[in-house]
């Protein structure tokens, strides 16, 4: 109740005040009365002799601010002279606060690049998405659900209705590396970029302003093919066209076909997909043929590719404009079945709608893909934050101990004990506010490492590692809550010393004296550090050995000695005609050179999804009404299966005599095979792919081992292997070479490159990899989280010793005298230091036993994340706990050999 005292105090200073200055104000006027001044007039000299009370009163508070900002001045100046006169502990508090805040900024940074910011836009908030866009490519058709991906002439049914929408744009659900020549025509050398297809109103929706010339209209994309013009991103028009004034108007030859630049975009603009590679063009989605050089994807019945993307009237609710949306989708999917539509059909028609989500944050495969881990490590390096609260504060209440004489000097000449706990927090502060500048350069350095893990180290990303306003607030209040957290404590300590006590004590009896609260709060943080620290560790070793499970889970292949190497034959000008005897030169010129076991083609490489995914039918077996029968393809060629150790169960694999002209021939994995064909041999059988780019019957002449494609702890799914030569269009074309070799795949990367020069030079290289690189690209997440996981385990456990360290020492100091009256007495240095290490064991001991239950419970929050491992794993419990416990008794064994060092008539004559 004291605080309300003092506030009862203050209310009558300010009433006797105001009694005190109106008697005074009345007597001046009643003497100018009395010598004959009439009273008005009286007032009125009085008021310009005084100012006026109210004025007087004014200056009386301004006269106590300023005392107040001189007070804070001093506390200031008194505060920076405590910090140097204590340089140890002012090094090891702000180089622990700089690690704690900056691993705070630097998670938070990316998190806000990632999962909080807006678009650069006009009003992103009033942009929704069709869908997550978690589906991207072309596909033939969907199941019942939720969609994401349409066809083009679902967009151009619903872009001109403004009733519920106010504009509509389309764009690719993926973008396309493109092959670029400066100037018109096919000569020069070419450089590869990235393209995105868009529609007219893409910009307009979005309310893009270009920085030069103008963005695409609808007029670019009223016909297919008339209008190829192009709009280039900032980046790309200062790295690869020299920041060319003059550029709009300029022709660029994008695959075999010649666009004129009419835009550049402003420099924050990347477009609405936040990815690890933003678009360099940006091209009118109606020259799709040329773009991706294969036949048109815009035609009536066409298939599934484009995202879409609104502006949201403000009158009009999300879930108004979403059921409208539904019902459209739903009618044209009635109608794109025309008269003849079976029931079947039209129930799955009717399960299926659109989900219009908030688009002002764009679409995102990486946002997807790291938010959980993101969040996980938050909340590690917001842990290891209270770890260093603690540490701090043991270390400024070991200082506050120390200056229990200096606190009752004050107390004793008139300051009060708020006046402490402010100096005190202010000190706090100013340890706080330098770690966190320190912490925003540690930050700064983290985030790029981050950030260039995520995004594979990519010349140009829409990730940031600079600062914005927004973090910088949040590192300041970071530094706030943190003085706060570990300066309270300390402060609060300090403005409970007892004057009498500690003015007559002597060195030997004012740290024994201490109220039995001071001496339990320092032994309380410990065991708080260790417990907190044993949770840290226990999940850092359980995604460690999460990660070490899927580096060493078999995966259906052989994925030792295989290089993988793009290329794309349409930049070389290849129609699909020519392509089987570019297959069979390329097969032929790389099997002949040393070192090489054989090699193979395929559409998309290993441990990936496959080209495409198209819904089937079996040739003799009904379909369920409500059976997702949508499976995974790829083209692959002869020795696809041998290249890369792919296990033959039954039959055989695709071989030379699946030419063009034989019956069409298939490989199904062992899930294909087991979903489809439960009872009976699926060799032999037929199916029929509803993607109109693959006809025929297929038949299925092997069955090969599960392999894994997107992650190795995921389910396998039904999958068909197309041989090649097979097919015709656009889907004959393939992409990845496999090679495999007797030794180091990477060291025959030039002698591939140079066979497949040699059967044609314009052939480009696009990449070349491992395919033990490509598998470590599948596990990126984890060994994102585990890493990192691992690190802030390691910090924590660091900051926890020190701790340990400094309480001890100030226990050692403290019992100086008692150690040396018990060496007179003949205890022994051995005695002395298990004297300290009993102590220590104690904290260590609370710390492990409130931290095995914490942990366990944790861990339980991340068993969605684990392969391979018992969130209760009693390896890592057991782990966790020795790591710990060896290096806090390390860190009690230096102050316990410091007490058995001690000089025992030293100790007895210290004051």
């Amino acid at each position: 109740m004291s605080w309300l005292r003092r506030l009862f105090a203050r209310r009558r200073m300010e009433i006797d005040l105001d009694k005190e200055l109106r008697f005074h104000f009345e007597s001046q006027v009643a003497d100018k009365v009395r010598s004959g001044v009439t009273r008005r007039e009286a007032r009125r000299l009085t008021r310009l002799e005084f100012g006026g009370i109210d004025q007087i009163k004014e200056e009386c508070r301004t006269s106590r601010g300023t005392l107040w900002l001189e007070s804070i001045v001093q506390d200031v100046h008194y505060g920076l002279r405590q910090i140097m006169r204590s340089p140890g502990l002012s090094i090891v508090a702000i180089l622990s606060l700089a690690l704690g805040i900056g691993a705070n900024t630097a998670i938070f940074t990316v998190i806000d690049d990632l999962l909080l910011k807006q678009l650069p836009v006009h009003n992103p908030k009033m942009l929704v998405s069709f869908g997550d866009g978690s589906d991207a490519g072309i596909m033939a058709s969907s199941s019942p659900g939720p969609y994401d991906i349409f066809p083009y002439d679902f967009y151009r049914r619903i872009s001109g209705n403004q009733k519920a929408l106010d504009g509509i744009c389309a764009f690719a659900s993926f973008t396309n590396q493109v092959s670029v020549r400066a100037g018109s025509g096919a000569q020069g050398p070419a450089t590869q970029a990235i393209s995105h297809l868009v529609s007219g109103s893409f910009f307009s929706v979005l309310g893009v302003q270009p920085l030069m010339g103008r963005v695409l209209t609808a007029e670019d994309t009223a016909v297919e093919g008339a209008n190829p013009v192009v709009v280039i991103s900032y980046h790309y028009w200062q790295e690869n066209l020299s920041a060319d004034s003059n550029v709009i108007g300029r022709v660029l030859t994008i695959n075999n076909t010649s666009f004129m630049i009419v835009g550049v975009t402003p420099p924050s603009f990347y477009g609405v997909t936040l990815s690890e590679v933003t678009p360099d063009l940006w091209l009118p989605i109606t020259m799709q043929p040329q773009v991706m050089m294969r036949p048109s994807l815009m035609k009536l019945g066409g298939l599934f590719w484009i995202d879409i993307m609104a502006r949201r009237k403000p009158n009009v609710s999300v879930a108004e404009a979403q059921s409208w949306a539904t019902v459209e989708f739903q009618r044209f999917l009635t109608e794109r079945e025309g008269a003849q539509i079976s029931g079947r059909r039209q129930k799955q028609i009717s399960g299926t709608f659109i989900p219009l989500l908030p688009g002002g944050a764009g679409l995102s495969d990486v946002r997807q893909t790291y938010q959980v881990p993101l969040m996980v490590l938050m909340t590690m390096v917001g842990v290891v934050l209270l770890i260093a609260c603690a540490n701090l504060a043991n270390l400024l209440l070991a200082k506050a101990a120390s200056r229990e004489r200096e606190f009752c000097a004050r107390l004793a000449l008139g300051s009060s004990r708020g006046r402490i706990v402010r100096q005190i927090l202010i000190e706090a502060l100013m340890l706080a506010l330098v770690g966190g500048t320190l912490g925003l350069a540690v930050a700064f350095w983290s985030t790029r490492a981050i950030i260039h893990f995520i995004d594979g180290g990519a010349a140009y990303t829409a990730f940031s590692a600079t600062p914005d306003a927004r973090v910088l607030l949040f590192t300041l209040a970071i530094c706030v809550v943190t003085a706060i957290l570990f300066g309270i404590a300390p402060g609060i300590r300090g403005s409970r010393t007892d004057m009498s006590g500690v003015l007559t004590a002597s060195a030997r009896t004012a740290g024994g004296g201490a109220a039995r609260s001071h001496r339990i709060l320092p032994k309380a943080l410990i065991v708080t550090q260790v417990t907190l620290s044993v949770v840290l560790l226990t999940l850092a070793g359980l995604l460690l050995r999460t990660l070490q499970n899927l580096r060493g889970k078999d995966i259906g292949m052989d994925r030792s000695h295989v290089l993988l190497v793009n290329t794309n034959p349409k930049f070389a000008g290849y129609q699909p005609e020519r392509l089987n005897a570019l297959y069979d030169r390329i097969l032929n010129r790389i099997d002949a050179l040393p070192g090489v076991r054989s090699a193979s083609l395929a559409g998309s490489p290993p441990l990936q999804y496959g080209t495409w995914g198209s819904p089937i039918d079996l040739d003799g077996r009904p379909t369920p009404p409500n059976e997702n029968i949508s499976t995974l393809l790829n083209r692959v060629s002869t020795g696809y299966f041998e290249t890369l150790g792919i296990p033959l169960l039954r039959g055989r694999t695709i071989q030379s005599l699946d030419s063009a002209n034989a019956p069409k021939a298939a490989v199904v994995n062992q899930t294909f095979a087991d979903r489809y064909f439960p009872n009976r041999d699926a060799i032999g059988h037929t199916f029929t792919i509803a993607d109109p780019e693959a006809p025929g019957v297929w038949h299925i002449v092997g069955i090969v081992r599960d392999s894994k494609h997107r992650d190795p702890a995921e389910k396998p799914e039904a999958f068909a292997y197309l041989a090649t030569t097979q097919l015709s269009g656009e889907d004959q074309y393939a992409y990845w070479l496999q090679v495999r070799t007797d030794g180091d795949p990477s060291q025959l990367t030039g002698e591939v490159r140079g066979a497949l020069a040699e059967i044609d030079p314009n052939l480009p290289i696009l990449k070349t990899q491992t395919i033990e690189e490509q598998f470590n690209g599948l596990i990126d997440q984890h060994a994102f989280i585990s890493e990192l996981a691992a690190v802030f385990a390691a910090l924590a456990l660091a900051l926890a010793c020190i701790g340990l360290y400094g309480v001890m020492t100030y226990n050692v100091v403290r019992r100086m005298s008692e150690f040396g009256v018990r060496m007179a007495l003949g205890a022994s240095k051995g005695m002395l230091i298990r004297l300290v290490l009993k102590e220590s064991f104690y904290l260590l001991a609370i710390g492990v036993l409130l931290g095995i239950p914490a942990s366990l419970a944790a861990s339980q929050a991340i068993r969605a994340g684990l392969y391979g491992v018992n969130p209760t794993d009693p390896l890592t419990l057991a782990a966790a706990t020795l790591v710990i416990s060896a290096c806090l008794l390390f860190g009690a064994y230096m102050p316990a050999r410091r007490a058995a060092g001690i000089d025992p008539i030293a100790a007895l004559r210290y004051e």
